[in-house]
């Protein structure tokens, strides 16, 4: 059987030039000594995004819809990222996110970029009166505390026996998905920690470098998964 890839790509730092979040949150969170020791804490694992997530949105005292809506609209989003959009489109390639951020940003950045892509996420919830904001987990592992957003559970039960997973990304959030695709583009601390993890993984600096390596991969007519990725996949499903 013809095998086909299927590209899961993160968000924030990947497809945007920066992390959405941490632009919100340098606006709206005033003790800047307590988040920087949350962000620390994430940093050194030891706590998971979750929790971090939650505990950024406690700082929060004093939220503006409208600052909000600001902030979004400013962001810019990576310079080769609609060539590849068009790319995966013209290859019928399946293209889909998975993000620890929140949907209503993502949402907003997608659209006004007249970009329609689907995406897993964080929701955001926001109060009648506009004044009160919370998150939900639609994603989460019930087993698992880290992440808000599993982007492993998503990329295993997404991927068909005749695909290829690629992933995308930049950053901490996306250390489990890497361990279970077949091929990794990585760059920043992903990068390190694929090169810690002896994860074989492709080094990119914007999208225009991950479409022409796929195209060479796509030529060669010879796509086969990952043998570590593979394994992984297999305990991950004998171990439910």
């Amino acid at each position: 059987m013809e095998k086909i890839l299927k590209i899961f790509c993160d968000f924030d730092g990947t497809i945007t030039y920066q992390d959405v979040w941490l632009e919100i949150g340098d606006y709206f969170i005033e003790d800047k000594k307590a988040w920087s020791e949350l962000i620390s804490s994430y940093e050194k694992t030891e706590i998971g995004s979750r929790e971090c997530f939650l505990k950024e949105f406690s700082l929060i005292k004093n939220f503006d819809k409208k600052k909000f809506d600001e902030i979004i609209d400013k962001q810019v989003i990576e310079h080769y990222f609609k060539d590849f959009v068009k790319f995966c489109k013209d290859k019928k390639i399946e293209l889909i996110i998975l993000s620890e951020g929140i949907d209503y940003y993502i949402n907003r950045i997608l659209r006004n970029n007249g970009l329609d892509i689907p995406f897993y996420t964080n929701k955001f919830v926001l109060s009648a009166d506009e004044k009160s904001i919370g998150l939900e987990f639609p994603y989460c592992d019930a087993e698992c505390s880290n992440c808000g957003c599993c982007k492993r559970n998503l990329l295993l039960n997404m991927t068909g026996d005749d695909e290829i997973s690629v992933y995308i990304g930049d950053g901490l959030s996306d250390i489990y998905a890497v361990q279970y695709a077949d091929i990794v583009f990585a760059k920043k601390s992903l990068a390190s920690y694929c090169w810690k993890n002896n994860i074989t993984y492709f080094d990119y600096i914007d999208f225009n470098d991950v479409r022409k390596k796929l195209e060479k991969v796509l030529s060669a007519k010879k796509i086969k998964p990952r043998q570590q990725a593979r394994l992984n996949r297999k305990d991950a499903y004998l171990g439910g």
